[in-house]
């Protein structure tokens, strides 16, 4: 009986991962809080044969306030080929991670430590990926701040922007405070070319919100859902662009990157975002089109004059949430 005592007790010291399945990412602790030090350890699935014989790096990014958005890009996607971002490969054939201070490694503040929710993980090389991995973070209760009502917003927006205000549940439905664009009330001062903060009063608790920069519903920031506010003193956050003004493209098969050149980088080659099955997008800020809806544009396979489709400039005019949706049958 006391040898099997002893073999259970040695069977409960055993680490986390020991029982994660193929393709499981784990932390430890289990329930890890982002002012803690964390470890991650990935078991391999049969699809990650690769890993034997080849480095592993860490891609990463955190979720803010439960969004479900990446955030917080510790390095962009080709610069994570160094020492730093390689994962340790250990002898039961897992890979693992470690992070002392996740405050220090991303450079975040202190208010934005606090609204540290999650952490969205890819492991991958040059040739390799696997799908996205995402890790939750729980809440240090004792160091929560207290809510009064009174909240600080900060928020990065594209270069261009003029102003920038909070619309929400500031009001029951049916109430002019129930997303009012545009409110004096809840306009943001401008502190550099991409950030605007101010402090509201009156703030309920449960508040869902979105940032604008102007009266009409379209002139607001384009993303999936509300913003919760979730009891929270101050908030952090990104508008990545304003949603009205996004050009969709779909190139040839093979295609490896895309750039588009137009009036509102003055003709420079702004990078697309690779969106997959061979369709690439690119968003315009409202402050890029100096005071008009109307662009042209061209679209090229490489950062260069010599790259471009087989034809002339593209015009369209913007009107509302307008996805532009083009196509490009070959290059030159």
């Amino acid at each position: 009986m006391k040898k099997l005592i002893t073999t259970l007790f040695a069977l409960s010291l055993l680490p986390l991962y020991a029982v994660a399945a193929p393709g499981d990412l784990v932390s430890v602790p289990a329930k890890p809080t982002a002012d803690k030090p964390l470890k991650l350890v990935y078991t391999p699935a049969s699809t990650d044969s690769w890993m034997k014989s080849q480095e592993v790096y860490i891609y990463v990014c955190l979720e803010m306030n439960n969004n479900g958005e990446w955030d917080k890009e510790k390095t962009p996607w080709a610069q994570t080929n160094m020492t730093e971002y390689k994962w340790k490969k250990e002898s039961d054939g897992t890979v693992s991670y470690s992070f002392s201070n996740i405050k220090s490694y991303f450079k975040l503040t202190e208010a934005e430590l606090q609204q540290v929710t999650g952490m969205f993980v890819i492991l991958k090389n040059d040739k390799f990926q696997t799908s996205d991995k995402y890790i939750k973070f729980y809440k240090n209760s004792a160091n929560a701040p207290k809510f009064n009502g009174t909240v600080k917003f900060s928020v990065n927006v594209p270069a261009g922007t003029k102003a920038v205000y909070v619309t929400g549940t500031f009001g029951k439905e049916g109430t002019e405070d129930y997303w009012k664009h545009a409110d004096p009330k809840r306009q943001l001062k401008k502190v550099s070319e991409t950030k605007f903060e101010g402090t509201l009063t009156g703030v309920p608790a449960n508040l869902e919100y979105l940032y604008v920069w102007g009266p009409r519903k379209d002139q607001c920031e384009f993303r999936m859902g509300h913003r919760p506010l979730g009891g929270r003193v101050s908030v952090s956050d990104k508008v990545d662009y304003w949603g009205d003004m996004t050009l969709s493209v779909t190139a040839p098969s093979g295609t490896k990157e895309m750039y588009v050149s137009g009036t509102f980088n003055n003709w420079g080659f702004g990078r697309m975002m690779d969106s997959g099955n061979n369709t690439w997008t690119y968003h315009v800020a409202p402050g890029s089109l100096n005071g008009s809806d109307v662009i042209e544009y061209k679209y090229y396979s490489k950062d260069s004059t010599n790259a471009g489709e087989k034809r002339g400039n593209r015009k369209i005019k913007f009107e509302g949430f307008a996805t532009q949706y083009d196509e490009i049958r070959s290059w030159k």
